[in-house]
C-alpha cells in the first residue's frame, strides 16, 4: 500500500509496547500488531542460529547484519496493511557479554515511516516488572528505579536520534496508569514532534550534545551556548521564513542569556530581558512578532506565564525558541497553539527536573557545586 503507515514501538522492558501496539492497531482502520520478539525468533532459525543465546555470541558485525535483514522483511507486511505497529527496541541486553546493545537496524531505507516512543512512568515500569515475575509469565531483569529512568532516557534520545537521521516520524504516547492498570490508547493520542524541530546539520546536533557534558566549566558552556545561538539565526529563518525586521526578541533571564546572544549577534532590532520581578522596562511593538529565547523547557510554566501576561493589545504571532524541550511540557504547548509556535533541537523524557550539575541555568553561572 503507497499509504500504509509502519511504526516501532519502542521502550524499555517493561513499558507495556506489546499491549499498547496491540491497542494502536485496533484503534485503526486494516491494523495489525506484531510481537516482534516472535517473528525475531524465527527469523533466527531460519539463519541458522537456534537460540537467543546463540545470537548474543555473535559479534557485532554479524548482529548488525542479522537485524538489518529482519528489518527488511517487514515491506512484505507494510504492502497488506494500512496501519503496522512493531513492539521494538532501541537498545537490548546482550545476555553474554552484559552489556547494552543496539537492537534496531542502522538504516531505515525506507521502510518504516517513524517510531513511538512509550512514556512510562519509572514506578509504573518497576511495578509491571514486578507483577510479570511474580505471575512468572516472564522473567525480566530486576532493576532500581534510577536505573530504569537512566535506561529509559538513553532509548528516548536514541530513537530520536534515529528519526532525525533517517528523516523519519518521532512519536511520543504517554502511557498513563490509573486504579492499577495502563490507560487504554489510541493511535489518535500519539504526537508526533517533528514539527517542533529546527533543521540542523551534524555539527549543530554535536554542539547541542555536548552542551549535556557536565565536566564543561561553566565559562565554555557559555561560549557553547554563545555559538550554538549563533547558529539558530539561520535555522530559525529557514524554517520560518521570518526576517530580523520582522521580530523583536525576548531572553529568559540566566539560561536563555548566551543563547540569545548568539541569536542577535548581528540583529538591530528589539531586544528585552524576561526576568523572575519587575518586568515593567520593556514594552512590546504590536506590529511585530515576539521570539522568546530560552535554553530549556521543563513544564513549560514559565512560558505559560509569559503568553498569558502580555497586554491584550499585543496580537502578533509568538516563537519560543530553546534547545531542549520535556515532553512534560506537550500539554501546555497544545494548550497555547493557536498563538505561539515552539522550536527546538530536541526533546527529553526526563522524569524529574534537573538539579545541581543537571540544572542548565546552575552550571551556567557557576552555582550547581
Amino acid at each position: 500500500m503507497d499509504n500504509s503507515k509502519f511504526y516501532y514501538l519502542v521502550g524499555i522492558e517493561g513499558s507495556g509496547k506489546t499491549t499498547v501496539s496491540k491497542q494502536l492497531a485496533k484503534s485503526t482502520d486494516d491494523g495489525l500488531a506484531i510481537q516482534t520478539s516472535t517473528r525475531f525468533f524465527s527469523f533466527l532459525k531460519r539463519e541458522g542460529i537456534d537460540t537467543l543465546f546463540d545470537f548474543n555470541l555473535v559479534d557485532n558485525n554479524t548482529r548488525e547484519k542479522l537485524v538489518n535483514k529482519f528489518h527488511l522483511e517487514f515491506i512484505r507486511e507494510k504492502n497488506k496493511y494500512k496501519h503496522l505497529f512493531l513492539d521494538g527496541h532501541m537498545y537490548v541486553d546482550n545476555s553474554v557479554t552484559g552489556e547494552r546493545v543496539n537492537a534496531m537496524a542502522t538504516n531505515n531505507n525506507g521502510i518504516s515511516n517513524g517510531i513511538i516512543y512509550l512514556n512510562s512512568f519509572s514506578k509504573t515500569i518497576e511495578s509491571n516488572i514486578n507483577k510479570d515475575n511474580t505471575s512468572k509469565i516472564r522473567n525480566r531483569k530486576i532493576r532500581s528505579l534510577n536505573e530504569i529512568k537512566d535506561l529509559s532516557e538513553k532509548e528516548f534520545q536514541a530513537a530520536e536520534d534515529y528519526c532525525i537521521k533517517n528523516d523519519i516520524q518521532f512519536g511520543v504516547l504517554n502511557h498513563t496508569y490509573s486504579d492499577g492498570e495502563f490507560m487504554k490508547k489510541k493511535y489518535s493520542d500519539v504526537v508526533f514532534l517533528n514539527e517542533y524541530y529546527l533543521p540542523q546539520t551534524l555539527k549543530t546536533r554535536s554542539l547541542y550534545y555536548e552542551q549535556f557534558d557536565s565536566k564543561l566549566s561553566p565559562s565554555a558552556l557559555r561560549r557553547l551556548h554563545h555559538k550554538i545561538g549563533e547558529f539558530l539565526v539561520d535555522a530559525f529563518y529557514s524554517k520560518t521564513k521570518l526576517g530580523q525586521e520582522n521580530y523583536q526578541v525576548l531572553s529568559m533571564d540566566r539560561s536563555g542569556n548566551y543563547i540569545s546572544n548568539g541569536f542577535i549577534n548581528n540583529y538591530n532590532g528589539s531586544f528585552y530581558t524576561y526576568k523572575k520581578y519587575n518586568n515593567d522596562d520593556f514594552h512590546l511593538y504590536n506590529d511585530k512578532k515576539l521570539v522568546i529565547i530560552d535554553s530549556v523547557i521543563d513544564s513549560g510554566k514559565t512560558i505559560k506565564t509569559i503568553v498569558e501576561s502580555l497586554p491584550e493589545s499585543y496580537r502578533m504571532k509568538i516563537h519560543v525558541i530553546c534547545l531542549s524541550i520535556n515532553v512534560k511540557a506537550l500539554n501546555m504547548m497544545h494548550s497555547l497553539k493557536h498563538k505561539v509556535s515552539f522550536h527546538c533541537l530536541g526533546f527529553s523524557n526526563k522524569e524529574d527536573r534537573p538539579t545541581g550539575k543537571g540544572d542548565m541555568g546552575a552550571r551556567l553561572y557557576g552555582t550547581h557545586h
